[in-house]
């Protein structure tokens, strides 16, 4: 696996375009479908509110960083903090400035984080590139009136073997559109229904879809059919594709400036967070006599993951003075009503996570930053009933150690992979 970086709450893979296209091919060649987002500030700026497309953000195979704005949002974040209140605060004002000018001036500076810019702009051409190469097939979707065919004809000038399996406009409304694309048999599916239109349809439809690999393009359709000027490479590199495209099209106002002084002061708060500390938690792996974990599903009245069923494993806080393991069986009592655990080991501050900033400020006044979770595997004793809390849980089941990750809700996939690799040190 490649290293993510999280940018406000969001996994954003550290992959040049190269390596981008090498785990395509072999996402192509696992004949299992595979969402691919090219993630940019006006993503990040939606996911702080959108809680449906932040889950889908989270479920995706692959983030790329498509913008400067992710770029240097990954470079400012990973500059060193000052403990100190009152300097944190000068200080991360100071890196603010100094790093938006780097974008300017010193580009190669914000480039030290993640390697690269991956746009759709781009990754399309190395995308019909590899699917020449290797006899995949692609299937067109989107674009107004004759853009998808206008765009097969100049992916076939540059690429005359290119397999183009289908070309469709349609909507995101539209039934019928998964069998559609599934008829062609395509290998490769390129979506262009516009921004996060187009990421929440392939989430939605990803089961469904027989395409290995789906990806929005946004715009990229428009700008490869010629519908609209592109801006110069020179300006792209340097972070002023925003200028050219206010310039060149006036009507994107709005999200120009969602994807700059919004996003920054969003970045800028979550920078400002670095300096509070993570919030102690305990997490329990709970295991009945046939080795199988519970998990717990939240009530419908919690809408800060989106919306999927909520499950998780039980988890709380440590209170003031407390031991972890007291604060685990409390913990677990409080959830669950089991009383009667036999703790077989536990992994301390196991696994650290941010909050948005939003989020923080509201559920503790900006008093942490994240959660810093300890993990306890248990078995609970024979004739223990699970008699849920149920101001926060409705229901409960019990799944398959191989079943975890896929069970619980995709913001704590990460959290689920932490516990199966620390599952055989205490589950024998």
């Amino acid at each position: 696996m490649t290293k993510k970086i999280i940018i406000l709450g969001v996994p954003i893979d550290e992959l040049t375009e190269t390596q981008t296209v090498e785990r395509i091919d072999r996402f192509v060649q696992s004949k299992r479908p595979h969402q691919i987002v090219t993630v940019n500030a006006e993503f990040l700026v939606a996911a702080q509110k959108d809680f449906s497309f932040r889950e889908t953000l989270h479920q995706s195979s692959l983030n790329t960083a498509d913008g400067i704005g992710v770029l240097w949002a990954a470079k400012y974040l990973s500059l060193p903090s000052i403990k100190t209140k009152f300097f944190h605060g000068l200080t991360t004002g100071w890196q603010l400035l100094c790093s938006a000018l780097a974008v300017v001036f010193f580009p190669d500076h914000i480039r030290s984080v993640i390697p690269e810019k991956i746009s759709g702009t781009d990754l399309i051409w190395s995308l019909a590139g590899l699917a020449e190469s290797r006899g995949y097939s692609i299937f067109l979707l989107g674009g107004f009136g004759d853009t998808p065919q206008r765009v097969a004809v100049a992916l076939r000038k540059k690429f005359p073997r290119l397999k183009i399996a289908g070309l469709y406009s349609g909507s995101p409304a539209e039934e019928g559109i998964v069998e559609r694309v599934n008829k062609t048999g395509a290998d490769i599916l390129l979506v262009a229904f516009g921004p996060i239109k187009q990421e929440l349809w392939i989430s939605k439809n990803l089961k469904k879809l027989t395409a290995s690999v789906c990806m929005g393009l946004g715009g990229t359709f428009d700008y490869i059919a010629g519908n609209k000027a592109l801006a110069p490479n020179f300006l792209r590199y340097r972070g002023l594709e925003w200028a050219f495209r206010l310039i060149t099209q006036p009507k994107r106002l709005f999200r120009i400036v969602n994807a700059l002084p919004i996003f920054c002061y969003m970045v800028y708060r979550a920078k400002l967070l670095q300096n509070r500390p993570f919030r102690e938690n305990v997490v329990g792996c709970l295991l009945n006599g046939k080795g199988q974990i519970l998990v717990c599903r939240r009530k419908d009245s919690e809408p800060d993951f989106g919306a999927s069923e909520h499950w998780q494993l039980p988890q709380g806080g440590i209170q003031v003075g407390e031991a972890l393991e007291a604060a685990f069986r409390r913990e677990i009592f409080e959830e669950t009503g089991v009383s009667t655990l036999e703790v077989l080991g536990y992994v301390p501050d196991a696994y650290r996570y941010d909050w948005p900033a939003e989020l923080a400020d509201e559920m503790y006044s900006s008093k942490y930053r994240g959660q810093s979770q300890s993990i306890f595997y248990a078995k609970i004793g024979l004739g223990q009933n699970i008699k849920l809390d149920d101001r926060e849980f409705d229901a409960y089941r019990w799944v398959n150690k191989e079943e975890i990750v896929s069970a619980i809700h995709p913001f704590r996939k990460d959290l689920a992979h932490l516990i199966l690799q620390n599952f055989d040190r205490f589950v024998k």
